[in-house]
């Protein structure tokens, strides 16, 4: 809502922002975007979160890092904003945007089965070294089998085709030249 980020003297309207990610995304539909969103900043009402859930709900983020307001020192909110949302609250918001964005992710995600792209390997996947991991050109995770005559290595792009994704991660196979 407007007058939380006028709290958080962000300088910028809703308004400005949902005019911004419509112009990137007429002009590239498939953009990634990510965002920071905090919960429980001093004086947030009940109807700031639900705008903030409707935000979620409306960008579709592919990615979001959520959190609940802290106090740091230093801060303008720390001289002149009174920590007046209880700890609870804030929890209890922050568990209701992850969910949904994980929900949000999730459907994203799996937006791209079926798709082949390109992937620039960065190397082993840390759970199973019989893997590689890599990154599409809107940085979603990939993870797709090594196999032994395959030369490969970190810093290529391949072709890979998509098959199954997660709120987090896809799967692919290599497509073959």
């Amino acid at each position: 809502a407007n007058s939380e980020l006028e709290r958080m003297r962000r300088g910028y309207t809703r308004e400005a922002y949902d005019a911004l990610v419509a112009e990137l995304r007429e002009a590239m539909p498939d953009v990634a975007i990510s965002t920071d969103i905090i919960v429980g900043f001093p004086g947030e009402t009940q109807e700031e979160f639900e705008a903030t859930v409707e935000l979620l709900e409306t960008m579709r983020y592919d990615f979001a890092f959520l959190f609940k307001y802290s106090e740091r020192s230093g801060t303008y909110a720390s001289r002149k904003l009174p920590d007046d949302i209880p700890e609870e609250v804030k929890g209890e918001r922050l568990k209701q945007i992850i969910a949904l964005q994980e929900r949000i992710g999730a459907e994203v995600f799996a937006s791209r089965v079926g798709r082949t792209c390109d992937i620039l390997v960065e190397g082993p996947s840390r759970r199973d070294p019989s893997e590689w991991c890599g990154r599409t050109d809107d940085f979603k995770t990939v993870v797709f089998p090594r196999s032994a005559d395959d030369p490969a290595q970190a810093g290529d792009i391949i072709r890979v085709t998509i098959t199954d994704a997660t709120s987090h991660t896809l799967r692919g196979e290599r497509v073959r030249d």
